[in-house]
């Protein structure tokens, strides 16, 4: 036998393990890698597929419903994509982990399997983070919330930038970014999804004739309806639901109409402008902000 194949046995010998366990590292973090690409580019082929279809049907008048369904695609996919990097991550680690021990002869079975008691053990102290977890998985695949949907939980109204398997990452309108156990989320509200409806309530005289406000409001939602930057936002007829109050000399109407999610917003601040800018042309006077009453003021 060769002196340098006698030297290299002997090395084997006696570096064997510590090999094994550098090698099983470098393929942990390779296949880690590997997958993470894998997932990042069936992920982006999604989206990309779903806004190449929208980009084609530009010309075309696209029900509101189907474009929603494609954006509600692309949000779910970047979920879940988000959500899969992570389990990626521990699934390859505990891996990686159990390999390593095994290397060192020890009883992955019989550590398990005390690892089974300690956990029951721990749990009771571990509740809060098993609760966390589990409501993650829910809030995932019941696809509750996706990443840039607008939410409200609890008190916090933002847009919701990660969903993690413990921690909910919500960015508020002042740029504050706030982290939500899943298992604090008691109470959610989702802006983004199904639709929205735009609410405008209009306080004016109440000596104006309200058939004449009523008629203005409903012509100036029209005409909104029929411009091009709002037309594809709104997916139901305007309606006027009447006279909400009535308190001194104070009448109050309300518009509202169907959009489609997290548009009513945008539609309500125009809206509010162009009866505004009816209203002018008309003559119809919008109440003081304090009822008045004969003789002094409230």
């Amino acid at each position: 036998m060769p002196d340098w194949w006698h030297s290299f046995i002997t090395f084997l010998g006696e570096w064997g393990i510590p090999l094994k366990v550098v090698l099983i590292v470098l393929i942990g973090l390779a296949l880690n890698i590997v997958l993470r690409i894998l997932l990042n580019r069936t992920v982006s082929g999604v989206v990309r597929g779903v806004k190449s279809k929208q980009s084609v049907d530009e010309t075309q008048e696209l029900s509101a419903v189907g474009s929603h369904l494609n954006q509600r695609a692309v949000q779910r996919t970047r979920t879940l994509g988000t959500f899969g990097r992570n389990v990626i991550t521990v699934v390859v680690l505990t891996g990686t982990v159990l390999l390593i021990l095994l290397q060192f002869n020890i009883n992955v079975a019989a550590l398990l399997t005390s690892a089974g008691f300690v956990a029951a053990g721990l749990a009771f102290g571990a509740q809060n983070l098993v609760k966390d977890l589990l409501n993650g998985i829910f809030i995932v695949f019941e696809d509750q919330i996706g990443i840039g949907d607008l939410v409200t939980i609890g008190a916090i109204d933002g847009t919701v930038e990660n969903v993690g398997l413990r921690i909910t990452q919500v960015r508020a309108d002042d740029g504050t970014l706030w982290f939500i156990r899943n298992g604090e989320i008691l109470t959610l509200g989702n802006k983004s999804q199904g639709w929205g409806k735009a609410i405008i309530d209009i306080t004016v005289s109440a000596t104006e004739d309200l058939e004449v406000v009523e008629e203005a409001m409903l012509e100036s939602a029209k005409e909104l309806l029929n411009s091009q930057q709002f037309a594809r936002r709104v997916t139901g007829q305007p309606e006027v639901l009447g006279l909400q109050s009535l308190y001194g000399d104070r009448a109050t109407m309300r518009l509202t109409v169907r959009t489609r999610p997290e548009a009513q917003f945008a539609v309500q601040r125009e809206l509010r402008a162009r009866i505004k800018q009816r209203f002018g042309k008309l003559g119809i006077q919008l109440a003081d902000q304090q009822p008045t009453y004969p003789g002094g003021s409230a």
